[in-house]
């Protein structure tokens, strides 16, 4: 089960803020395999990259992280149900269509069934990209973000914890995760989202954030975390 974390403010944050978190999540999430993140530039943007091992041993992209603030961050933290681990099954995945980061965890049970679907469409193995490319292409027809990402959960089956960042800033996340739980919750000034690591309760928090947040929330279906901060540059959402 992967990991994903969101982190968001009306204030430019520097990755050296959350680094600590980032690696924490990483590190008892029991990832390792793969990373990726996306975050939003200063012309709404979304830049995203992706790499094979952990996080702290890829020392030029953390450090290329270190020297970026941004209002919008999404990490996808890899660890495989299934293998090979290669570059294009890291996430998040990108829709040149519709202009978004797509981080999923969990597991679509009957992504292979759809897979040729898909022709010329999937650079790897995994089944996220599958329900990546369904929810893209349910979009694509004219559903919302949330009954597109409900109709890809239907037809694939599983379970799933989505975030999806547009161009300009606008992030939504979904929660249907058996196990791994979907939390919303708020550090200062900080909105965030982050996976459990299929921890029972709730003491993942102190673990990783080292604080028990008093507004916290389980997400169950989709919400909007974060509002757009470039709103004339958003593709729309619904």
């Amino acid at each position: 089960m992967c990991e994903i974390l969101v982190v968001g403010a009306q204030s430019p944050v520097p990755f050296t803020r959350i680094e600590p978190w980032v690696l924490a999540l990483e590190r008892y999430g029991i990832a390792g395999w793969g990373w990726g993140s996306a975050h939003l530039e200063l012309d709404g943007a979304v830049d995203v990259r992706r790499a094979v091992g952990k996080i702290n041993e890829t020392p030029e992209a953390l450090d290329e992280l270190r020297q970026i603030e941004s209002r919008r961050w999404l990490f996808h933290l890899r660890r495989p149900l299934r293998l090979p681990n290669v570059i294009e099954d890291m996430q998040p995945f990108y829709s040149e269509d519709r202009d978004f980061a797509y981080a999923h965890n969990g597991d679509f049970t009957n992504a292979e069934q759809f897979r040729d679907q898909f022709d010329g469409l999937l650079g790897g193995k995994v089944d996220s990209e599958i329900g990546f490319r369904m929810t893209e292409r349910f979009m694509q027809e004219g559903h919302s973000l949330e009954a597109a990402l409900d109709k890809t959960l239907e037809t694939l089956g599983g379970t799933s914890n989505i975030a999806v960042m547009y161009h300009g800033g606008n992030v939504w996340i979904y929660g249907k995760a058996m196990f791994n739980k979907l939390w919303r919750f708020e550090i200062d000034e900080l909105s965030c989202a982050s996976t459990s690591m299929i921890m029972a309760d709730e003491s993942f928090f102190e673990l990783v954030y080292g604080v028990l947040p008093s507004d916290r929330e389980l997400v169950r279906g989709a919400r909007s975390l974060l509002n757009a901060v470039h709103d004339h540059s958003i593709k729309a959402t619904s």
